[in-house]
């Protein structure tokens, strides 16, 4: 062989070895890049739950303040013994809906 043909093989070896390692490094940024977005939108999602827990907590604190501030103890305590413990008045009847809903 002379050597024209040996640096063209030689040659023809590291363009394949440069073009196998471009694909492997486009991969692997496709990769991460497809990773990246997963992880944003799990983010986003914890984002707006805690958003609307916190909205949530906001409006019981405003509750609770009205209560501080001297509003209707009475009805701040008759609902939160209606919706956290269950409790009834003397003689009321509660009744539920158990109807499916569509």
């Amino acid at each position: 062989m002379n050597r024209k043909t040996k640096k063209k093989i030689t040659e023809k070896k590291y363009s394949f070895f440069f073009i196998i390692a471009l694909i492997a490094l486009l991969f692997y940024f496709v990769v991460n890049y497809i990773s990246i977005g997963m992880n944003n939108r799990a983010k986003e999602k914890e984002i707006a739950q805690l958003k609307a827990k916190n909205e949530a907590q906001l409006e019981e604190n405003e509750a609770l303040q009205k209560v501080i501030d001297g509003g209707d103890q009475k009805e701040y305590i008759e609902r939160v013994a209606r919706e956290k413990l269950g409790l009834v008045k003397p003689g009321e009847k509660v009744y539920y809906n158990v109807t499916p809903s569509n």
